[in-house]
């Protein structure tokens, strides 16, 4: 993937519409209209044999007519034409094009070639990059760009949306248009047979003009790729994704995938939370998840303020909260004796507020001024159900005047005018004012929610693990030569014994002789954890109760693996909050370290062994920190067609030994999430000096969350190795970092190092330095490059020394260095 391409795409100079129509009911003409409309400042260039001029632009017959060469080609034509014109492009040097039909993957020539495929390989063979087919095109408001045929234009704004459903596209822009809810993309992906999320995601998580992102999903065709893209653009803005065919009958309407390709709705919701994302339930929330996203900013506080002139909306907006775990904020004791200066006798000036019906436009003013000047609220929701007193929007006025007129911290300002004719002025002039309206006030504390969850999300994933005792068992090769027994006669299931076998490998202990009477002296909690793999996310495992009737929406959390002792406590809160396990009353308690530790043993049995299909423990006996496996079978696969893992797991073969010149022996390895607080105690070992010339400023000490980004990374994209000292394995420190940033596409990587002040001139920064150069080279990287300071000619030296060229930049005070990594 190749982000300068979709970089050309979405930034196009210049632009062909082939197919261009004077029929108004042609897509080509709506695309030709749509382009004239804006304020693109490109040529357009309409390729048509059957007119002069198009929409009064001078018409080309054919597309080696061109006088220049397009950047952008969007093809209007029948799907039967494409594969010609892709070639006919490719030619001609362009090198994007939108195809608007749709059906390629249905049709055939006549040698029996696929229409679709032809096209591909074509695309490929001259390097074009296609967006569709069935696409509805793009929208920049920036660039005052229309390449689409939509009914209407977008308006400017800071979120990207990024659709494979054109009619979600054109009932998001319907919409938007009237609250006046602005775009920084609008990217219809259509069948994403090249261009796929993965790249868009890319794209507009390093965006600056993108806040959020927001997908609407029917089908992921590479979960691996999807994953590392919104994993890394989720720790930046917010992913909201509204996934349709939530039901097998519903995802068979909605994919172009055979039902054995389609993969399972609880898996997809289970790598939505494990990049970070948010996902919501349908069209209505997707709508009140925009106009939070448009008019909001992000929470630091859970707690909601409820103002209403009424118990009814206050009743209403506290159910909905509380249903969705959210808490209500407690008043201090001064604003609410400042309050019950400004509410009737009969109103309540605790929260939720209630300033009765006969409330005036003055008394919300004035109890909106009272909340914020305390700059104790972080997130309120105004409620004003319709008066015969005064209109709507003299209500909305004086919430929009105190809030504006406010000086000191404003918070976050949700407004539910309840009614329909009676609030439409009143919607409209919030959005006019930045404020997010809802028309009821379960919408609006949905909204809240969303916000609320999306900050617990991120939560959870910066979330330290702690690190599992090297007291367990962990015997992969002894397990793996009982799956090699089962291939080499060609069997695909191991035996009860095998089974049982390679599980006490990895610390899982079946029920035998030995253990029978530690398990009657219980009452064990009988559960069951799974292992299957999905089409599109590969293994996942799969944690509920033991039942007969059992299957996986109903009856079990997801999650997808690697797992560590983090990440397992989440699937079992989980698992616990939504009644997929229970503790149950005379049983023996449920250990949290000991279940978890179960969950990433089974974890780690996936990574190291992929043909291992499935896996599945029915019961498991749990009692306390008693953990035994009562029955369990192994499937393997015998074919080399093994599904990866979704996230690429710790690449243990990295790890070595290395002696340093003063005799030190040192373990050089890849950065694990548990490395956070070995990380942050190196971090504060370095001087300030050093700092400066790691960071380029004066930086202060590193937060818990900036920290856990460093430390877990996603190595399918980035790579850390650090350097472990041996002197104490009880307490182990590190001495020394490199790590690399590698671009979607791997042509290029940059890397920093740091090594502990008292350490260098001992060959520990020589040594981390070329193992990442040796890393990168594996990876068939071609540039590694890097930047420091004038002052740091010690790094500048071990550059050069180990084949970078080095280039001194007097004028920014840098030194530059690079690096072939395909020259020997």
């Amino acid at each position: 993937m190749s982000l300068k391409s979709i970089e050309q795409l979405l930034k196009p100079h210049s632009i062909a519409v082939i197919g261009a129509s004077n029929q108004p009911n042609r897509p080509g003409n709506a695309v030709m209209r749509n382009l004239l409309q804006g304020q693109f400042n490109g040529p357009i260039m309409p390729v048509t044999p059957h007119y002069k001029s198009v929409n009064g632009v001078l018409a080309y017959r054919s597309i080696d007519e061109l006088p220049i060469v397009p950047d952008l080609a969007i093809i209007c034509t029948r799907a039967t034409r494409v594969p010609a014109i892709i070639l006919q492009l490719g030619r001609k040097g362009t090198r994007n094009a939108i195809v608007i039909a749709s059906g390629l993957d249905n049709l055939y020539t006549a040698q029996g070639t696929n229409l679709q495929e032809q096209m591909l390989a074509i695309a490929k063979e001259w390097g074009v990059r296609i967006l569709g087919p069935d696409s509805l095109g793009i929208i920049v408001p920036a660039l005052g760009l229309n390449a689409s045929y939509a009914h209407t234009n977008a308006l400017p704004g800071k979120i990207a949306v990024v659709s494979q459903s054109s009619a979600v596209c054109v009932t998001l822009l319907d919409w938007s248009r009237r609250r006046r809810i602005g775009f920084s993309y609008f990217i219809s992906l259509g069948e994403g047979v090249d261009i796929d999320f993965d790249e868009m995601i890319d794209f507009l998580g390093r965006d600056p003009n993108t806040s959020a992102i927001l997908l609407y999903i029917d089908a992921i065709f590479d979960g691996r790729a999807f994953m590392s893209s919104a994993r890394a653009a989720s720790f930046n803005k917010p992913i909201l994704v509204i996934k349709a065919g939530t039901y097998s009958e519903s995802a068979l309407v909605t994919s172009r995938l055979q039902p054995e390709q389609i993969g399972a709705d609880p898996v997809y919701d289970a790598a939505f939370r494990r990049a970070g994302m948010l996902r919501v339930g349908d069209l209505r929330e997707l709508l009140a998840a925009v106009e939070t996203l448009a008019n909001g900013k992000p929470i630091h506080n859970e707690q909601l303020v409820i103002l209403a002139n009424g118990n009814g909306p206050c009743a209403m907006s506290v159910d909905a909260l509380l249903e969705r775990g959210g808490r209500l904020a407690k008043l201090d004791d001064a604003v609410v004796q400042q309050l019950q200066k400004i509410i009737h006798t009969g109103g309540r000036p605790t929260n939720p507020i209630n300033v009765l019906g006969d409330a005036s436009p003055d008394t919300y003013r004035k109890v909106m001024e009272v909340l914020l000047q305390s700059n104790s609220i972080d997130n309120l929701l105004i409620i004003q159900a319709p008066s015969a007193l005064t209109p709507g929007e003299i209500y909305a006025d004086a919430v929009i005047d105190a809030y504006k007129n406010h000086r000191g911290k404003k918070p976050n300002v949700f407004a539910n005018w309840m009614g329909e004719d009676a609030a439409q002025e009143a919607r409209l002039r919030f959005a006019a004012a930045g404020i997010a309206s809802f028309r009821t006030p379960e919408g609006a504390v949905g909204a809240f929610m969303h916000m609320v969850q999306y900050r617990r999300n991120q939560k959870l994933l910066s979330e330290t693990p702690e690190s599992i005792s090297e007291k367990v068992p962990y015997q992969p090769v002894y397990a793996q030569q009982l799956i090699e027994l089962a291939l080499s006669e060609d069997r695909t299931q191991l035996s009860s014994g095998e089974t049982l076998e390679l599980l006490s490998a990895y610390g899982i202990i079946g029920v035998d002789v030995t253990t029978k009477n530690v398990v009657a002296a219980t009452t064990p909690h009988k559960l069951r954890v799974q292992v299957q793999t999905d089409p599109v996310f590969g293994p996942v495992i799969l944690l509920g109760e033991a039942a007969s009737n059992w299957n996986m929406r109903k009856s079990a959390v997801v999650a997808l693996p690697p797992l560590n002792m983090a990440l397992a406590r989440y699937m079992v809160i989980q698992a616990l909050a939504e009644g997929k396990i229970r503790e149950r009353e005379g049983y023996t308690p449920l250990d949290m370290p000991a279940l978890c530790l179960l969950l990433t043993q089974i974890s780690q049995i996936v990574i190291d062994h992929p043909r291992v299909h499935s896996l599945l423990i029915n019961p498991v006996l749990v009692a306390g920190e008693q953990v035994h496996a009562l029955e369990a079978s192994i499937k393997l696969r015998l074919d080399n067609h093994l599904a990866p893992l979704a996230i690429r797991p710790y690449p243990k073969e990295l790890e070595e030994t290395y002696v340093l010149r003063d005799g030190q022996t040192v373990i050089l390895r890849p950065i694990k999430s548990e490395d956070e607080l070995l990380l942050q105690q190196f971090d504060n070992s370095q001087t300030k000096e050093d700092r400066y010339k790691r960071y380029f400023a004066d930086l202060p000490q590193f937060s818990h969350e900036q920290m856990a980004r460093l430390a877990q990374i996603d190595y399918a994209r980035e790579m850390a190795f650090v350097a472990i000292s041996q002197v104490d394995p009880a307490a182990e420190k590190i001495l020394g970092v490199v790590r690399v940033q590698t671009e979607p596409d791997n042509f290029h990587a940059e890397f920093a190092m740091a090594v502990r002040s008292e350490l260098k001139g001992i060959g520990l920064g020589s040594r981390l330095l070329q193992k990442m150069i040796d890393y990168c080279r594996s990876q068939n990287t071609k540039v590694l490059s890097g930047i420091t300071m004038l002052e740091n000619a010690g790094m500048a030296n071990l550059a050069r020394k180990l084949g970078f060229t080095v280039r001194f930049n007097r004028d920014e005070g840098l030194i530059d260095m690079k690096l072939d990594l395909e020259s020997t």
